[in-house]
């Protein structure tokens, strides 16, 4: 039997994925502008119609990333904080990874389950680009997927962001993909003590695909954010330009 080469193994579940979700492939996906993170998406990139989580130190500003994306395109986000939370949105460094304050939607939830809610029903929105929310506790496997299927009848973005460091088995969930991002080892000068650690001088971050429903294995990369241009690169191609105060502030806000 011949072998099947990577674009026509992509192409087949393409065609099978339409005929089961046909909402959730006409919503395509979000390319994260390096070859071989996309590449290591079944769909060559991250599925607009689908909810993924991100962990670590500097995940606030991954998803502070994903967010500007959705901005520049042109398309709202809605951002959902439990009122138990401590982080707080930092302004000048969200508008530093491209998130435009006339498209930022941000909802302050009294619990869980209004966050939840908040979250379902921005999703069902075909509107709405990006739903970002921000539980104190993990999400639930039952919860998650209604996040997953709300996702899906919108064909709309669902991140759930998740404060801190992830070790060993990751709980169950329905989300589509699960991914780690930490601050890069320190390459200069002093730090900001808090829950987390982040160097001032910090220029990047270590990203890792730590789950992905249809992937091989895990993956990892060092990368690195130019605020200037809005842009994410391989840390070994950006050639550790230094990160822009507003953003490296973002940031340690979010460490704190």
């Amino acid at each position: 039997m011949k072998a099947l080469k990577k674009e026509e193994l992509r192409a087949l579940q393409a065609r099978i994925h339409h005929l089961e979700r046909p909402k959730e492939r006409s919503a395509g996906v979000l390319g994260l502008g390096i070859e071989a993170l996309d590449e290591a998406l079944p769909d060559g990139g991250l599925a607009k119609a689908a909810v993924h989580e991100v962990t670590g130190s500097s995940a606030g500003g991954f998803a502070a990333m994903l967010a500007g994306k959705f901005c520049t395109a042109g398309k709202p986000v809605l951002w959902c904080v439990e009122a138990a939370s401590k982080a707080a949105l930092y302004g000048p460094g969200l508008a530093a990874f491209g998130v435009s304050p006339d498209r930022l939607i941000v909802v302050h939830c009294r619990t869980a389950d209004e966050m939840l809610w908040a979250m379902e029903e921005g999703l069902r929105e075909e509107a709405v680009g990006l739903v970002i929310g921000e539980p104190v506790k993990p999400v639930s496997l039952t919860a998650s997927r209604r996040l997953q299927l709300a996702a899906e009848t919108g064909g709309t973005m669902g991140l759930i962001l998740c404060r801190g460091k992830t070790e060993g088995a990751l709980a169950p969930s329905a989300v589509t993909t699960r991914w780690q991002v930490d601050s890069m080892p320190s390459l200069g000068t002093g730090s900001v003590q808090g829950a987390s650690r982040l160097s001032r001088s910090n220029t990047g971050w270590c990203l890792q695909l730590r789950r992905c429903r249809g992937a091989e294995q895990e993956n990892f990369w060092d990368v690195e954010w130019d605020d200037a241009a809005c842009t994410l690169d391989l840390a070994a191609n950006a050639g550790h330009r230094g990160m822009g105060s507003a953003a490296q502030s973002f940031l340690t806000s979010l460490a704190g």
